[in-house]
């Protein structure tokens, strides 16, 4: 009696430099996941960017230039911000309308000054913006304080800008807020408006100019 054999649906021959080819391709969408879930992790935790770098390096992902990753949170904050948020012109409007007169009462608040950066102004490869909000009796206050203190709190964020604060402590340890900015960056030259935002405030209000003994930021 005669046997029928059954053959198989032959499998498709794969080389060696294709089963390569297509192992690191894997890997590499693997590690680029990897990569973009960390720093969107470190995103989530307010990192900076040399601190992302950081944790990346320790992760052993290899890192983006300071460049690139400032490209990739700067999409993030876009995608996670409200769609409503609001456009630099708008601020700066609200800035002008806000700044133009000093309001009456000592607890009002009022812009002492602010700055609107575009991105085609000169060399600035970027919008920036600054501004400074505080109120008559915080300046009377900072007009006798000799100890300055301005940090970023990341517990209050405005259209996912932390928000910058300066101040004062007593004898005590407590604090005295003067007012506070927000900025689009967090480097020596926005705590620089900072400081001379506040030393504007004092002026409009005809008070005698901050001299402190130590300035802590």
């Amino acid at each position: 009696m005669a046997t029928t054999t059954v053959i198989g649906e032959v499998p498709p021959y794969v080389s060696d430099d294709e089963m390569d080819a297509s192992e690191m391709e894997h890997n590499g969408n693997k590690k680029k996941s990897e990569k973009e879930t960390t720093q969107l992790e470190s995103f989530e935790l307010k990192l900076k960017p040399k601190a992302i770098i950081e944790v990346l390096h320790e992760c052993g992902i290899t890192t983006p230039s300071i460049h690139q990753l400032n490209n990739f949170l700067r999409t993030i904050k876009s995608t996670k911000l409200d769609p409503t948020s609001i456009s630099l012109g708008e601020i700066e409007q609200w800035c002008l309308k806000s700044s133009q007169s000093i309001p009456e009462s000592d607890d009002a608040p009022f812009f002492a000054s602010y700055q609107i950066i575009y991105d085609d102004d000169g060399d600035i490869n970027e919008n920036k913006f600054r501004f400074f909000i505080t109120i008559k009796r915080l300046l009377q206050t900072a007009s006798i304080s000799k100890k300055i203190h301005a940090d970023a709190t990341y517990k209050l964020v405005w259209q996912g800008f932390p928000v910058l604060i300066i101040g004062a402590t007593d004898l005590d340890r407590h604090f005295h807020l003067f007012g506070m900015a927000i900025c689009s960056n967090e480097t020596t030259q926005d705590f620089r408006f900072i400081f001379r935002a506040l030393q504007k405030g004092m002026k409009k209000l005809n008070l005698e100019e901050i001299d402190p003994d130590f300035l802590i930021a």
